[in-house]
């Protein structure tokens, strides 16, 4: 089972079944529920398995027991490497294992640089001494930065309950104060709080500009930064629906500003083609009112011409046309259009009497 370490900052755990008189499927079951229980561990769900059949043939897997297939393979044993500062979590696991399986097991833990221990057991009590024997090898500094990262990577920042654990790691591998605050400072990196993670992360999202880019390329490269700046998974889906949020709430301003800006110019239109209307109706009042059609002139243009000198020569038809201008509030171009229409059917009428 010996093999390199991908990190200075794992351990490896073995077990192996020395169970010969139990059925080689009921040591596959429990060796599959080993690895269950450790992959449910939190932080654990990428650890590095590799199940071996009772032939020791190896079956690599990552981070779950292989699923069984037509032909299964049967399980004697299996190897997990994990981060240092999960090693008391996962041998507490595999005690609490050992306890409800009563079976007669091989423990190697290998702890880098390059230390073995093994043991042979069936009671999680022995068991318990290869969790003091290791943790007294683990190397200071790694396993406290190990615990460290697995905290920030759980709350995106070492929280007041993960600080107090933390002391007690601290006393208990024998690093000083400020060895200890150093080490924390690398696990957070650049972002010394979770609000500055939020802060951030949220900058960062101002960048999407539509809803559907959530769902697209653009969250794939934002899920992989709040990876790598240590945001948990659940603190980034909270700010991709606080973004979503906003920009459907942007998305439903906008709409209605829109039909509400459609809406003021249907009625501006309505209303300047009532106060045209009006207009219209009150020119050709005043023009009926005012002058005799039959002296009309011979042609279209002489009759708008002598209509608007009779209308301006006498000051009370006068007043009155500047006075309708003016009410209606129109522009000289829309007056001269309403007064142009109103002579030629005028005109037209004219040549009828």
């Amino acid at each position: 089972m010996a093999q390199a370490f991908a990190s200075n900052h794992s351990f490896r755990l073995s077990v192996k079944s020395l169970e010969h008189n139990v059925d080689p499927n009921v040591i596959h079951a429990r060796v599959q529920e080993l690895g269950r229980s450790i992959t449910r561990l939190s932080g654990l769900e990428h650890a590095t398995f590799n199940f071996f059949t009772q032939a020791k043939r190896p079956v690599p897997s990552l981070g779950k027991a292989p699923v069984p297939t037509a032909e299964p393979s049967l399980y004697g044993a299996l190897q997990v490497e994990a981060p240092l500062g999960k090693f008391r979590a996962v041998l507490r696991c595999v005690g609490d294992w050992l306890d409800r399986t009563k079976q007669n097991n091989l423990f190697a833990v290998e702890i880098p640089p390059a230390h073995t221990i093994t043991l042979t057991t069936n009671q999680a009590k022995v068991l318990a001494q290869l969790l003091t024997l290791g943790e007294s090898l683990l190397p200071p500094q790694p396993l406290y930065l190990a615990q460290a990262e697995g905290y920030i990577n759980t709350f995106g920042e070492i929280t007041p309950a993960a600080r107090a654990n933390l002391l007690l790691t601290r006393h208990r591998v024998g690093l000083s104060g400020d060895e200890a605050q150093d080490l924390n400072a690398r696990a957070m990196g650049p972002f010394k709080t979770l609000a500055e993670k939020y802060q951030h992360f949220r900058k960062e999202l101002l960048a999407c500009k539509q809803e559907i880019n959530l769902d697209e390329d653009f969250w794939q490269v934002m899920h992989d930064k709040a990876v790598t700046m240590s945001l948990p998974e659940a603190d980034a889906q909270f700010l991709k629906a606080e973004r979503l949020h906003t920009l459907r709430a942007e998305a439903d301003r906008a709409r209605q500003q829109a039909e509400a800006t459609a809406d003021a110019e249907r009625q501006r239109q309505r209303q300047q083609q009532q106060r045209l209307l009006d207009y219209r109706n009150t020119f050709e009042a005043l023009v009926v009112d005012t002058l005799n059609l039959h002296n009309a002139g011979p042609e279209p243009d002489t009759f708008h011409q002598e209509v608007m000198a009779r209308l301006s020569a006498a000051d009370f038809s006068r007043g009155r046309l500047t006075q309708g201008r003016e009410f209606y509030r129109l522009s000289p171009q829309e007056a001269d259009a309403q007064e142009k229409s109103v002579l030629n059917e005028l005109y037209l009428l004219s040549g009828l009497l």
